[in-house]
This record gives structure tokens, sequence and C-alpha cells, in this order.
């Protein structure tokens, strides 16, 4: 016997608020993890390495489902959110091996879970699949996954709350500085403003310096030019404070791009928030890149090195997208890198 369209919508909101129910029950068993990562006598990472003076897993703690997990963290990123994240050690779950969940400022949550290469992106209060992809060779292709026919696509909205938790979760990895180099990938498309067009993948994680590279060429040129860059900055004792630091370790990686004249390969580049044409650098209604790489006008990196503690805010993240959609209208694809100083 067929459903009546109202006993169609009770079940379906039944349906969200089970879904609801399972999320939350998973938020209070990481928050239940990461409250015993303050226990005073867990140990911590030996001084002198990667994750110096961080906390490590307490003997193979119980993450959900009775899976060991190898430590739970939270970060708070630049922009105010929250960064949850569990990652399994040993007796794999079934459907993911590391999840991390963005609680963005104004409550908006949004849980990365990763399988592999695979990660599938859901809504925090709902439990429901916005969009699942698995990186190739830099690209994240989309994924089929199951949807209810009658449940509407997330609208342009959901997208760049989404988009701005996958940069607040970049940003969450550049700030803990473990694992490989963390790499965002995102659809310019999407971020023409005005628009609707259809759910496109989204793929945020660390990655491998061979994978990175095979995705953005110069990555590796980039990372040793700020690596070269720093030291002589640092070794020269005239620059005393961060801010000073940066600025010269900016201005001195930007004149070396600039001197090869490259026009795929940029440096300190200002563009129109609005139109996407090149502009004076501070003016209104601009953004400033610190450096661009374009791929056969199908792929566009940017490069955004840090030399601080502080890292960029997601919105910044999504106002390059903009910019570089508009400027390369034949681009396919962008990938975000926040770079820092690896010695």
């Amino acid at each position: 016997m067929s459903l009546s369209p109202d006993h169609r919508t009770k079940l379906l909101r039944l349906r969200s608020a089970v879904a609801g129910l399972s999320v939350t029950l998973g938020f209070v068993r990481l928050q239940r993890a990461l409250s015993r990562k303050y226990d005073p006598d867990q140990p911590r990472e030996p001084a002198g390495s990667s994750g110096g003076g961080r906390w490590v897993s307490n003997g193979g703690g119980q993450g959900t489902s009775g899976q060991s997990t190898s430590g739970a963290e939270e970060t708070v990123t630049e922009d105010g959110s929250r960064v949850l994240s569990l990652r399994i050690r040993s007796q794999p779950h079934r459907d993911w091996d590391e999840q991390h969940t963005v609680i963005a400022p104004d409550g908006t949550q949004t849980v990365f879970e990763m399988a592999g290469r695979t990660q599938t992106i859901r809504d925090g209060e709902t439990g429901a699949i916005l969009g699942r992809s698995t990186l190739i060779d830099g690209r994240a292709e989309p994924d089929a996954f199951p949807q209810d026919a009658r449940s509407p696509l997330p609208g342009q909205s959901r997208f760049i709350a989404t988009a701005n938790a996958g940069l607040a979760l970049l940003g969450a990895f550049a700030q803990r500085i473990v694992g490989g180099p963390a790499i965002f990938v995102g659809p310019a498309s999407e971020y023409q403003r005005g628009t609707a067009q259809p759910p496109q993948a989204i793929w945020v994680g660390q990655v491998d310096q061979a994978d990175l590279e095979s995705a953005c060429p110069r990555y590796g040129e980039v990372q040793s030019l700020l690596d070269r860059t720093m030291a002589e900055v640092t070794q020269s004792g005239l620059y005393l404070n961060p801010t000073s630091i940066g600025k010269r370790v900016h201005h001195l990686m930007a004149q070396e791009i600039k001197s090869q004249n490259n026009p795929n390969f940029i440096a300190e580049i200002s563009y129109d928030k609005t139109t996407g044409i090149m502009t004076n650098p501070g003016k209104k209604n601009s953004v400033r890149l610190d450096i661009l790489e374009n791929i056969q006008n199908t792929t566009v990196c940017i490069y955004d090195p840090k030399t601080g503690e502080k890292g960029f805010k997601p919105q910044t993240a999504v106002d390059y997208a903009t910019a570089v959609q508009l400027h390369f209208p034949g681009a396919t694809r962008f990938i975000v890198i926040e770079m820092r100083p690896t010695r």
C-alpha cells in the first residue's frame, strides 16, 4: 500500500531524526575520546620528533564500535571552527578508518570520513551524504552513493558551507604539522556567484609528496624555495620578529619566481573578486595570491606559504577560488595548498 504524502513526509522526518541521533551519539563518543587526551598521565610524543609534545594514544583507547584508535585530537582553526579528529589503528571500521568533524562558528557540522583515498562527506546534523569522491592523480573523481530520490539536492549555500568546512580541515592539518602535505581539491565552476550548479566533488586530506607533485608539478620547487629562503632570512639575524621574517621570505620568494618570467607560474598577483581581472594590490574587493601555477588551463594550484603560526581563514580560500574561476574560465579544478617550512 502506498503512503500518503503526509505519511511520507512524517517518515522522512523520522528517518532524519534517527540519522541525527546516530550522528549525535558519534559526537558523544568522539568527545569522550577527546577528553582522554587531557589525562596528565597520558604519554606524549618525544621532544624533537615531528609531533613532539603532542598527546598520543594511551595504550589503545577504544573508539566507536570498539575499534582501537591511534589517537583523537581537537584543533581550533583561524576562523574559529573546531575540528575533531579520530583515527583508527586496528580493527578498521567497515566504512572509514579516519573521521574528521568540522563544527563551524555558526554551528554547522560537516563530517569527513576517509577510507583509503575515498572520502565521504556528510551533513553532521542529519548524517545525509553530501558527496563522495576518490583522489586519483590529483583529481577528485566523484563516486556514486545511495541517495533518496525524494530528497532535495544540497543547494549552493550548503556547498559553500561544505567547502568552508573542508578548508577549515585543511587549516587544521597544517596546524598539526603531522603526516604528509595537506591539499584541498575543489571544482572551480561551483564558485560562480549567483549560480546553482549541480554538486561536484570536493576532496581534502593528507597526501604523500609524489602524489602532490603529480597534481601540482611545481610543488617540490616551491617547497624547496620556501625552505631555502626561510633559512637564509632567519640565519641573517636582520629580522627579529615573525612579521618581518614573513614579509622578507615572501618578498624573496616572489622575486625568484618573477625572474623566471613564466606566465603560468606567477607570484604576488591580485584579482578583483567580482570580475577576476588583475588589479593593484590592496585595492578594495581584491584578493591577493602568493603563488599560482596554471597547468594546461585545466588545473590551478594555489600555493599559500606560511612562516608563522597563523593559517588562512576558509573564507579567504573561497575568495581565491572565486577569483581563479573568473580569471581562468577554462579551469575545471583548483587545488589550495597551505605550505610550511620543513626545516
